[in-house]
């Protein structure tokens, strides 16, 4: 499928994998409708974050074009899978009333079987708001890059493809007994921030604390120099 995706003249390649994979689990039709539809095209690349104007010329007109903020890169996986299905889903459904179309396009979301994601996205949405989220990260920050993934770099697969909520309790629970140790004075169980509906705080600072290790790993595929554009 990535020679199909080649048509996607100005999509990061680094954007493919996860293209790909979505495709794969869209209903057949879907898929080859993208795939087929000329005037439906991706747009993504560090030079949109470099430049502050840019041109582009498609072979044929273009009707529906998606941006993929290449910061995304440096994002959860299933960030990635939900919000290509998003827009998968919303090039289906067409033009409409901002709210019905964002209403239909979710429960086209749940029929195609991204409702984890879907709900991964909820959840996270709430969560990197919050100042336990912060504390986390900026903790991670400060922790050289061995330590951090000597502690955590081992539930990373898992959190980076399912997000915490979906991670198993097994599993959770073991990161969550790491965090304690690692960060004694942050971590409490079952503590909430202040703010009505917030996370609880211990959830939101390992969020945090994965989120900085999502980008010690971004680090090591591209450089330094990749990790300051995407951070800008």
């Amino acid at each position: 499928m990535d020679q199909d995706l080649g048509r996607f003249t100005y999509c990061d390649p680094r954007f493919h994998p996860y293209i790909e994979r979505v495709l794969a689990r869209l209903p057949e039709e879907i898929t080859r409708r993208l795939l087929n539809d000329n005037g439906f095209q991706i747009l993504a690349g560090d030079d949109l974050i470099q430049e502050c104007v840019l041109r582009y010329a498609f072979e044929t007109p273009v009707r529906k074009l998606v941006y993929l903020n290449t910061k995304m890169l440096m994002e959860p996986e299933h960030w990635l899978t939900y919000a290509i299905a998003h827009e998968a889903a919303r090039y289906v459904i067409g033009e409409g009333d901002a709210e019905a179309v964002e209403k239909r396009a979710e429960e086209l979301l749940v029929e195609w079987g991204f409702e984890e994601e879907l709900e991964a996205f909820r959840y996270d949405t709430v969560i990197v708001d919050s100042e336990g989220y912060k504390v986390g990260y900026e903790w991670a920050r400060r922790q050289s890059r061995d330590y951090v993934l000597r502690h955590f770099e081992l539930y990373f697969d898992a959190w980076n493809a399912k997000g915490l909520r979906r991670m198993s309790r097994e599993q959770f629970e073991l990161l969550q007994a790491r965090a304690a140790t690692a960060v004694p004075d942050q971590v409490t169980m079952g503590e909430r921030e202040t703010i009505e509906g917030a996370p609880p705080r211990n959830e939101a600072i390992i969020a945090g604390i994965m989120a900085a290790v999502k980008e010690m790993k971004f680090r090591d595929l591209y450089g330094d120099q990749a990790c300051d554009l995407h951070r800008r």
